[in-house]
C-alpha cells in the first residue's frame, strides 16, 4: 500500500509501477507535493498528500471531527498552521470547526441519500415527516438539519433556527412541488442548466452502471453492460426517451433559491414500474461541486493556507502565498501486447490558488473502483456516460484541466470539459479554445489573474489542459513548468 515519505518513490527512469508513493527529497522552502494518489486499503480513501520538508513544521491534515455523516471521507484537507503568529492549536480548532460544519452540510445537500427515520431523534415534538410541507413548498417547522443539511431559515421569533427542506434526495422524493433549497445547491443546478447537458437526469442509467462496476467477473458485468446486453440497451433507450426530454423531466429554477422538479405522469408511472426512485443525481460529478463549496466556506472564514483534494480528482488549492505546489501527471499507457500500466509521466509545478480537475478512464485507488470496471480483455467501463445513448465514452485516457482564475471552480472546469472528454474523438481545438481568453458568466474578467512566464496577465477564465497523445505530453499553459519527465516522453506546448 502507498505510504508517506521514503526514498523509493517512482522516478522517470524506473520501470512502471502501480504502487504510488511520495518522495521526501528537498524541493524548496515549504514546497508541497499535493497531487499523488495513495491506495490505503479497503474501506479507506485515496488522497493527495503534502511532501513535508524536513525542518519546516506546520503542515497537518485537517480531519472533520463529527459523529454525523459527512463527506470528508472523500477528501484530504492539508493546511499549514501557525503562519500568522498566533496559536497553532487554536487555529487548528477553528479551521477544523469550519471544515467539519461544511463537510456535514455538503453531504446532505449534494448526495442523493436519505437519513434513517427522516426525522431528528432528539426533537420529537418539533419534527414532521418528509412529506409535510407548507403551501409554498417550504418544509414545515422542525424539518431537521440532520436529514438534509441545508441552510437554516430564521424562525418567526428570530430565536430558533429551522432548516429549510432541500437537497438532491428531498427533490427526488417531492417531484412536482416547489421547494426552497440552499444557495450552493441552487448555484450548482444553475451551472448545470447553463451547460446545457442532461447528465443530471441519468440516475436510472447510473443505477445499472453501479451493478456493472460492482461485478466480479465479465459474465456478471455483461448482464449490465449496454454494449454487451441488448436488453439493457433497449431499457436505456426507454429511460433516455424520458431523461432527455424536458417535457418529461426538468428541474425548473424559479428564482430566490426556489426550484421545482417537474416529472410527467408518464415518467412517474414508468419509474414506479421499473423501480426507479430518482430523477436527478449528481453522481460522479458531485465532488466537483462539493470541493468548490468546501473551498469557498474555508476562504470566507479566512482559512486559505492549504489545499483540498478529492480521491476522484477534484482539487482546490486555496493558497495565495508564494508556496510551491506540484501535481503528478499520470496516464494509463498500453504498449504493444503488454497490459496497460499507469505511468507517472511528469510533475507539474505551480503556485497560487488553482482549481484542478483530473478526468481518467482508469481507477487510481480503491474508492475509484465504484466508477470503473476493466474487462479481462483490458476494455474500460466508466461513469462518464453519454446521455444520448447511455454508453460510456472517453476521448483520451487522461485529461488534467485547471485554472488560476479565482472565479473558475472545479465545477466550472468540469462542465466545460465534459463535452470534450465524453466523446468518441478528442477535440484538441476545443481544448485550445478554452485556454484562450473567455469571460465569466457575466462577461466580466476576474479581478485577479495568474501571470504567464513573461509576467503578462493570463486570459480571464482560461482553463488550461494537459493530455497525452502517443509519446507527447501536450500542455497549453505557457507558464507550466514540468519536472521528472518520464523517459521517452516529451512536453509539447
Amino acid at each position: 500500500m502507498g505510504k508517506r515519505g521514503g526514498n523509493d518513490s517512482p522516478k522517470p527512469h524506473l520501470k512502471p509501477v502501480e504502487k504510488i508513493e511520495v518522495s521526501e527529497k528537498h524541493v524548496g522552502r515549504r514546497a508541497i507535493a499535493a497531487a499523488v494518489f495513495l491506495l490505503i486499503g479497503v474501506g479507506a480513501f485515496a488522497y493527495f498528500i503534502v511532501g513535508l520538508v524536513r525542518g519546516e513544521p506546520g503542515w497537518t491534515e485537517i480531519t472533520a471531527l463529527s459523529s454525523k455523516v459527512n463527506c470528508s471521507g472523500d477528501f484530504i484537507f492539508l493546511y499549514e498552521l501557525g503562519t500568522e503568529g498566533g496559536s497553532a492549536q487554536s487555529e487548528k480548532q477553528s479551521v477544523t470547526a469550519v471544515y467539519t460544519a461544511a463537510a456535514e452540510k455538503a453531504y446532505w445537500m449534494f448526495e442523493n441519500v436519505r437519513a434513517a427515520g427522516d426525522v431528528a431523534e432528539d426533537d420529537e415534538e418539533n419534527t414532521v415527516s418528509a412529506d409535510k410541507t407548507t403551501a409554498d413548498g417550504k418544509a414545515a417547522a422542525g424539518y431537521t438539519n440532520e436529514i438534509h443539511g441545508c441552510a437554516v431559515a430564521e424562525a418567526a421569533n428570530g430565536k430558533n433556527a429551522l432548516p429549510a427542506a432541500g437537497s438532491v434526495r428531498f427533490l427526488n422524493d417531492h417531484p412536482n412541488e416547489e421547494v426552497t433549497i440552499d444557495a450552493p445547491l441552487y448555484e450548482a443546478f444553475a451551472k448545470l442548466d447553463a451547460a446545457g447537458g442532461r447528465w443530471l437526469y441519468l440516475p436510472a442509467v447510473y443505477q445499472t452502471y453501479n451493478n456493472l462496476f460492482a461485478s466480479e467477473a465479465d459474465p456478471i458485468a455483461a448482464e449490465f453492460d449496454p454494449r454487451m446486453n441488448e436488453e439493457v440497451a433497449a431499457y436505456f433507450k426507454e429511460v433516455l426517451a424520458y431523461a432527455n426530454d424536458p417535457d418529461e423531466v426538468e428541474l425548473e429554477l424559479l428564482g430566490d433559491h426556489r426550484v421545482r422538479l417537474s416529472v410527467s405522469d408518464e415518467y412517474l408511472a414508468f419509474a414506479a414500474e421499473n423501480g426507479i426512485d430518482s430523477f436527478i443525481d449528481l453522481y460522479w460529478m458531485k465532488n466537483a461541486f462539493i470541493a468548490d463549496y468546501l473551498a469557498e466556506s474555508l476562504s470566507e472564514a479566512g482559512f486559505t493556507h492549504g489545499s483540498i483534494s478529492s480521491y476522484d480528482g477534484f482539487v482546490r488549492n486555496l493558497d495565495g502565498r508564494e508556496v510551491n505546489y506540484s501535481f503528478n501527471i499520470y496516464d494509463r499507457v498500453v504498449t504493444g501486447q503488454q497490459a496497460a500500466q499507469i505511468l507517472p509521466l511528469a510533475v507539474l509545478q505551480y503556485r497560487g490558488p488553482v482549481s484542478l480537475v483530473y478526468l481518467r478512464d482508469y481507477a487510481m485507488n480503491s474508492l475509484d473502483r465504484q466508477y470503473y470496471y476493466q474487462t479481462a480483455g483490458g476494455e474500460m467501463r466508466t461513469a462518464y456516460i453519454d446521455p444520448q445513448d447511455g454508453l460510456c465514452r472517453n476521448s483520451v485516457s487522461s485529461l488534467v484541466s485547471y485554472s488560476y482564475d479565482d472565479s473558475v471552480g472545479c465545477a466550472d472546469i468540469l462542465l466545460s470539459m465534459i463535452p470534450v472528454y465524453i466523446a468518441d474523438e478528442f477535440d484538441a481545438g476545443a481544448v485550445e479554445a478554452l485556454a484562450g481568453e473567455r469571460g465569466g458568466a457575466d462577461g466580466v474578467s476576474a479581478a485577479s489573474a495568474a501571470e504567464d512566464a513573461d509576467g503578462a496577465a493570463a486570459p480571464a477564465g482560461a482553463v488550461y489542459s494537459i493530455y497525452r497523445l502517443g509519446n507527447e505530453i501536450h500542455a497549453n499553459d505557457p507558464a507550466a513548468e514540468f519536472t521528472e519527465i518520464y523517459e521517452g516522453y516529451t512536453i509539447v506546448k
